[in-house]
C-alpha cells in the first residue's frame, strides 16, 4: 500500500474497532480494508494515467498534421505518444 494515510487510518480503525474481536477475524478485517485501499490506489493511478495521455494528446502540436508533413495524426503509431506512456509506465 502505498498510501502513509490510508495504512494509518486501517491503524485506527484496527486499534478502535476491534477489541472483541479473535485474532483471526481481526487479521482478516485487516486484510480486506488493506486490499480494498489498494484496489483504490490502482484504480487512482489508472485514471491519472488515461487522463495523462488525453492532456498529451490534446496538446500535441502536429495533432493537425503529423510532423509537419501533412500526414494524419495517428496515436496508435505515433513515437511521441509511445515514448511519452514508456515513461509514464516507469514511473
Amino acid at each position: 500500500m502505498k498510501s502513509k494515510e490510508a495504512k494509518e487510518f486501517i491503524d485506527g480503525c484496527m486499534d478502535h474497532l476491534t477489541m472483541e474481536m479473535t485474532d483471526h477475524a481481526k487479521w482478516q478485517l485487516r486484510a480486506a480494508m488493506t486490499r480494498a485501499a489498494e484496489l483504490a490506489e490502482q484504480d487512482t493511478e489508472q485514471q491519472m494515467r488515461q487522463k495523462a495521455v488525453e492532456a498529451f494528446k490534446s496538446s500535441c502540436e502536429y495533432k493537425d498534421g503529423c510532423g509537419g508533413i501533412g500526414r494524419d495524426c495517428h496515436p496508435v503509431l505515433c513515437e511521441d505518444l509511445g515514448s511519452f506512456i514508456q515513461k509514464l509506465n516507469e514511473i
